[in-house]
């Protein structure tokens, strides 16, 4: 009788310590910072972008990415932490924005385009300023003295161009008569360029610095007169129902713009820089273009 009323007094014990030992590690996880719950910490937004793993800082999507991450930085007090996740490339843009559309990728970064899917929003903010709407070329070096005889637009038209043939320049460039020869592949284009397919490769002036060093030991260079204008802003996109994240940019960039760490980010870049400085001579002759895609957008 004693040995059973023993063991009674035993598991009384282990079950009153076993609950003890319960209600200790609740209140230590209600009191933790990691629960979201009770200490009203926001949630973690995870934001999916098509691109490279690796990229270099001349790469484009180098600088979007780090603008983008600059936006999303600047609202964690407001809007909580953040994650970027990264899919595999998408180079066609139509697939790309698609799965935009789908909500299997929440952003990606473009010029304005009227014809986009209508279920994907612009953030309404330049990216890259007004070095978007400028274009200058790369030529073969010893093209230069056709080229100095391009005074109109009517002139340039004796001239092919190189472009991508899914990039949306290309509908600006044929929609003022300009003739063209396409590609797929960014880096046949240079290719394509130095045996003679075509005569010129309009790029963008932030992007055509360090590529003028790649290529010259290809006989390219650029070209010293012509500068093409047209509005072309750059945005990020959306989906128009993700609305906090449409919301958290915006709101990010206009946080960033104002305390003035988006220029200091924008300056950063060395190609960029050269472009702004190009643009303040002004020693070449403009010819403008007209982009008909642009004609609803607001001028920002």
């Amino acid at each position: 009788m004693l040995q059973f009323m023993y063991l009674l007094f035993l598991q009384r014990v282990y079950l009153r310590r076993k609950y003890f030992l319960l209600v200790l590690v609740a209140c230590f996880y209600m009191a933790s910072p990691l629960n979201s719950l009770a200490d009203g910490a926001k949630p973690v937004m995870t934001v999916v972008i098509s691109r490279e793993k690796k990229l270099t800082p001349e790469h484009d999507d180098y600088y979007f990415s780090k603008v983008l991450e600059l936006a999303l930085t600047k609202t964690v007090p407001t809007h909580g932490p953040y994650r970027i996740k990264l899919v595999p490339v998408m180079p066609i843009t139509n697939r790309l924005l698609r799965e935009i559309e789908l909500g299997r990728v929440d952003i990606t970064w473009m010029p304005y385009n009227i014809n986009a899917p209508a279920r994907l929003i612009p953030i309404k903010i330049r990216l890259l300023k007004n070095l978007s709407d400028h274009r200058v070329f790369l030529i073969r070096a010893d093209d230069q003295a056709r080229f100095s005889k391009v005074k109109t637009i009517e002139d340039l038209r004796s001239l092919r161009g190189g472009i991508g043939s899914h990039w949306p320049d290309r509908i600006v460039m044929e929609e003022n008569g300009l003739p063209l020869v396409l590609s797929l592949s960014y880096f046949n284009l240079f290719k394509m360029l130095a045996s003679s397919r075509f005569d010129y490769y309009s790029r963008g002036v932030h992007q055509v610095l360090p590529e003028v060093s790649a290529y010259a030991d290809k006989g390219l260079a650029l070209e010293q007169e012509l500068l093409l204008r047209y509005e072309n802003p750059v945005y990020f996109y959306v989906n128009k129902s993700n609305t906090l994240l449409a919301e958290r940019l915006s709101l990010g960039m206009k946080i960033a713009m104002e305390d003035g760490s988006f220029d200091a980010l924008f300056h950063q870049f060395e190609n960029f820089a050269w472009a702004e400085t190009m643009l303040e001579r002004g020693n070449r002759l403009v010819i403008p273009l007209s982009n008909f895609s642009f004609s609803d957008a607001p001028q920002q």
